[in-house]
Parts: C-alpha cells; sequence; structure tokens
C-alpha cells in the first residue's frame, strides 16, 4: 500500500473518531440542500450535505443520512448544484501573459494557476516547458492555505539529438521533480523531424523504471498505435488524421491507455481566421479585456491565418478528432479531460469550458464530461486525494446556480469556487 493511501485511511479515521465524538467548533464547515454530483458518475445526491473539515470532505450524503457537528457553520445552499473541481488534464502554466507568450516566471505561474482557478479549474496538470520555478509550486508541497488551482508537472518536454542525451533529459526532470513525463511524437505536417521509435522506447523505458507514467503528444493514428505498443499511459490529443479503427480500440484497451482529446487545441489553430465569436460571450469577457485583443482582430493577421495550411488542415481534422472521441467514449476507453491551454492565445480557464461544449457537441452526455474532468483525471493520472467528493478528499468545488446535467454549459453558472475548504476570490 501507498504511504499516501495509508496517510489518507488514518486521516479519515481520525475525522470519523472525532465526528462521533461531536466535538465542536467553527472549523467544521457544511453545505446542505444542494444536488451533489460527486464525480463518481453515480446518480446525484438530492438535498444533499457536505461536511468539510481542515480542508477536507469528511462526510457527504443525503440529509437525514449526515451527521453534522454541533457549532459547524452551516451555509444553506438550496436550489444549487455542487460539483467536484474540474481537472485540467492537459494544461500549461507560467509562460503566457494575456495572448503573449515568453513571460515565464514564479509571480506568472501563480498568477495563470489563480486564473484557472476563477472560472473553477481546480488542478491542472502541465504538461511540459516547466522548469524549477514551478516545483516549489506542485501539489506536493500544498497546504489547506491555497488561493490558486492545484498544481502538478511534467517539466521539460522529453527530446534529444541522440538517445543519451533524451535520456539525460529525463534525469533532469526526474531530479527537479516532476509528477508525470511528457515526450513528442509528430512531425507538424511534415514540418519538423519526428522522434524514432527508437527513441521513445528508450524514453518510456527508462521513465517507468523511475516510476513515472508517460504521456505522448500525436496526431498520426499509425504513432498512436505504435506508441501503445511502447507503453505509453496518456494519449495528450486526438487522433486526427483518420477515424480509429478496430486494430486501435483494441490496442488501447489491452494496454490500459486512456486518452485526452484536447478538440479547443484544433480550434485555436483557425478560430482567429475572423472575429471569434466568444470574444462577445461575457464569461470570457468576465476576465478578457477587450484591449487585449487587438492582435486577434488585425484583418492582415485574419487573411494570414485563413491561408494558413496548417489551420486549413487541422480545421479539417477537427471533425474527425470529434468523431474519434465519441467511438473511444462509446468503447469505454477512459477520456481524461484536457486542453492544451495556457499556450498564447489559448485561453486559461475559458478553453475549459469551451472543451466542455466541444466535447457534448461531440455526442458525450453531460456526466461523462463531468466524470472526465473529475474522477478520470484524478485516477488515471494519480492525482491522489483529487477528483471526487469523497471522505478523505480535498474538499476541492464549485458550487452552481443550475444543474449541469441538464446542459453541460451551466458549468459555468458558477456561484462559488472552492480549494480545500476555502473560497476562491473573485477577480
Amino acid at each position: 500500500m501507498k504511504t499516501n493511501s495509508l496517510i489518507t485511511i488514518l486521516f479519515i479515521l481520525l475525522l470519523l473518531s472525532c465526528h462521533k465524538s461531536e466535538i465542536s467548533g467553527t472549523t467544521y464547515s457544511v453545505f446542505t440542500g444542494a444536488t451533489i454530483i460527486d464525480g463518481n458518475g453515480g446518480d446525484p445526491i438530492q438535498n444533499g450535505v457536505i461536511v468539510i473539515h481542515h480542508g477536507r470532505v469528511i462526510a457527504v450524503g443525503p440529509k437525514g443520512t449526515v451527521t453534522i457537528p454541533r457549532q459547524a457553520q452551516v451555509i444553506d445552499v438550496s436550489g444549487k448544484t455542487i460539483i467536484p473541481g474540474i481537472i485540467n488534464g492537459h494544461g500549461h502554466v507560467g509562460d503566457v501573459k494575456e495572448i503573449e507568450g515568453g513571460h515565464y516566471s514564479a509571480a506568472n505561474i501563480i498568477d495563470n494557476l489563480q486564473l484557472y482557478a476563477r472560472y473553477g479549474i481546480t488542478t491542472v496538470v502541465s504538461l511540459g516547458g516547466d522548469k524549477q520555478e514551478a516545483e516549489s509550486l506542485r501539489h506536493a508541497h500544498d497546504t489547506t492555505d491555497i488561493d490558486r488551482a492545484r498544481l502538478f508537472i511534467a517539466g521539460d518536454v522529453i527530446t534529444g539529438n541522440t538517445i543519451p542525451e533524451a535520456l539525460t533529459a529525463v534525469d533532469r526532470n526526474h531530479h527537479m521533480g516532476v509528477d508525470i513525463m511528457k515526450i513528442r511524437v509528430d512531425d507538424q505536417l511534415g514540418t519538423a523531424q519526428k522522434m524514432s521509435e527508437e527513441m521513445y522506447q528508450a524514453i518510456i523505458e527508462k521513465s517507468h523504471e523511475l516510476k513515472y507514467k508517460v504521456a505522448a503528444h500525436m496526431y498520426y493514428l499509425d504513432d498512436a498505435k505504435t506508441l501503445l505498443d511502447a507503453g505509453v499511459e496518456l494519449l495528450a490529443h486526438s487522433v486526427r488524421d483518420k477515424p480509429v479503427d478496430e486494430d486501435f480500440i483494441k490496442r488501447i484497451k489491452e494496454k490500459k491507455t486512456f486518452y485526452c482529446p484536447t478538440l479547443t487545441r484544433e480550434l485555436s489553430t483557425y478560430v482567429y481566421g475572423d472575429t471569434a465569436e466568444f470574444f462577445s460571450d461575457p464569461f470570457f469577457k468576465k476576465e478578457y479585456d477587450n484591449s487585449l485583443l487587438g492582435p486577434l482582430l488585425n484583418p492582415a493577421r485574419q487573411q494570414q491565418i485563413r491561408q494558413s495550411k496548417s489551420a486549413i488542415t487541422y480545421k479539417q481534422q477537427l471533425p474527425v478528432a470529434m468523431a474519434n472521441l465519441k467511438t473511444l467514449s462509446d468503447q469505454g476507453i477512459p477520456i481524461v479531460f484536457g486542453t492544451d491551454s495556457g499556450m498564447p492565445t489559448r485561453f486559461i480557464g475559458y478553453f475549459e469550458h469551451l472543451e466542455m461544449k466541444m466535447m457534448a457537441d461531440a455526442g458525450l452526455t453531460p456526466m461523462q464530461i463531468i466524470v472526465s474532468a473529475t474522477k478520470n483525471a484524478a485516477d488515471y493520472l494519480d492525482l491522489e486525494d483529487l477528483g471526487t467528493l469523497t471522505p478523505g478528499h480535498w474538499a476541492d468545488f464549485l458550487i452552481l446556480e443550475a444543474n449541469p446535467l441538464d446542459d453541460i454549459q451551466h458549468v459555468r453558472k458558477i456561484s462559488k469556487i472552492f480549494i480545500g475548504g476555502r473560497e476562491v476570490a473573485k477577480k
């Protein structure tokens, strides 16, 4: 049994002991009356109660089944819906400020994580580009008293001209302190040299020896198949060049690999060929002022994007990506929510809500989308004590004004956001 798991069990037993003894005090926060979607995929809890103590969930269930500690702070949220905080299983932090890259710093990492949090994204797995400044901000160092999204990092995307160079990069990430390794196997539509199969097999083997899972940036179906055979755990983008076939489905099931669609990544490559419809969305504008959008409204730049081979290609392939997502979801392949946001013009926080809408457009149900962004992301990326509203887990959750099972876009109707039981301040 993992040490962290044992600690969690002991923590739950201690809290239950305290709970039975009815230890009084206002360190307990209790939310009552809401519909609770706990992230596990089961039926919502009607007229629910959730009890928080020292930043963690200690009890959750229907009213009448949960004992409320004496002198607890009780908050009536009747008519609202509570869901776990959203986990972005493929984001980036620290480099982007407004719409520009090149601003990497500890202060900007914190700023990015606070922006994610204000949109209800309570955890981010940053898949590449992470530098030493990010290590001290990892979830491994968190306390209950944080005002930003939790952070997991991959360090540098592993590259090298030779296999020894690539393995040195693996060691460098390991010694810096990372949570997952990331490779890129893609020729960028024929404009770059693709990593060889021999090299990524060596990287994956070395990463596994060091007890890391490996995420792979990829594009082509054939590459996805060989990556599955090599043992990669996360396909960090959609297969986009052609429909997935029975051979791929068989391999991904056998390898128990999980799949992160990042549909908004494709959207970002072409949507600024015109004035993006979401620029007028009040939910977008609450964080992104019109003043920073000037370059994206420049007619010459828009014309350049419309004529770009990559923009044209990725736009054409987006329907393939969406169809593949539906196919794999129907086949029971674990879908891990992610967006590739935190790159220039992939708007932190807002793009996660766009991704949910696009997943719904692809045919996934609201519950499937919520589970992908909570339980699946936590379980398959080994994010301990996160993802579901379960006793012992961190109290990261959203209070919504409407039920997202009626419409996934109701996740945008945020009343309050909590991370570790602490309310996230509005801007």
